[in-house]
């Protein structure tokens, strides 16, 4: 593979990183939340009601990591977290009134956001982009989920 190529997707997503976060930061921070708390609240606005396990999964965290993030949101007022009275390892999580305005709120932002970034787009070339970064995304899912961690390439420093 050409190594300028590689280097240029690097350089291209990190720039893409920048522009969407440095918007996305202010955004995000006048409500309280993380970005991941944002991942999340969006999420569970997008289900309705997600279990735990399954919240962890779409947005690709471990459960006990998702857990705390989970348990902010609980304390903001965002989320009820209700566990299973048969099952106490299944808890179901879901937005309260609050969470839900807060959920609109996101949504109408981010929305505005990326339809004027579209608008910028020609036309013609606005399918081609939006399948272009879903593909792009499923493949680094997939590889994600077959290779582990990032240590299958070498620990730093081996040769």
């Amino acid at each position: 593979m050409d190594i300028q190529k590689i280097r240029l997707l690097r350089e291209k997503l990190r720039q893409l990183e920048r522009e969407t976060s440095s918007h996305f930061k202010p955004e995000t921070g006048c409500c309280g939340l993380t970005l991941t708390q944002c991942h999340a609240l969006l999420e569970v606005g997008y289900k309705g009601e997600i279990s735990l396990v399954e919240l962890a999964a779409s947005i690709g965290l471990d459960a006990s990591t998702l857990s705390r993030t989970i348990q902010g949101l609980v304390m903001l007022g965002l989320v009820n977290r209700l566990t299973n009275e048969k099952d106490r390892r299944c808890v179901a999580i879901s937005l309260t009134e609050q969470g839900s305005r807060v959920f609109t709120e996101i949504e109408a932002t981010f929305n505005d956001y990326f339809g004027r970034v579209l608008e910028l787009v020609p036309v013609e070339k606005r399918e081609t982009m939006i399948d272009s970064i879903g593909a792009f995304s499923d493949v680094v899912r997939k590889l994600n989920e077959s290779s582990g961690c990032c240590r299958d390439a070498g620990e730093p420093g081996e040769k």
